[in-house]
């Protein structure tokens, strides 16, 4: 179970980076923040049940750059 949340959890990453990098959304993408974000958590949680302490720092701070990213998408949309 472990690793299907670790490999689902990079999917999402890797998923919201390719669908960028084709043009099919932007870096300010509200779709691009949340698979970055559902990514970062299911990452977290593997990487603590993994005892691999540096990885769940570096997922913790994506979630925070992707949560930060859906609080300025709904800035933007708000002032439309």
């Amino acid at each position: 179970m472990d690793t299907l949340i670790g490999v689902t959890g990079a999917i999402f990453i890797l998923f919201g980076f390719y669908r960028t990098s084709i043009g099919q959304w932007t870096g300010k993408s509200f779709w691009y923040e949340m698979d970055n974000l559902v990514g970062a958590i299911l990452l977290t949680i593997y990487a603590v049940n993994h005892r691999t302490y540096i990885n769940v720092v570096l997922n913790v701070i994506w979630a925070v750059v992707a949560l930060r990213g859906i609080t300025s998408y709904k800035q933007r949309v708000r002032k439309k």
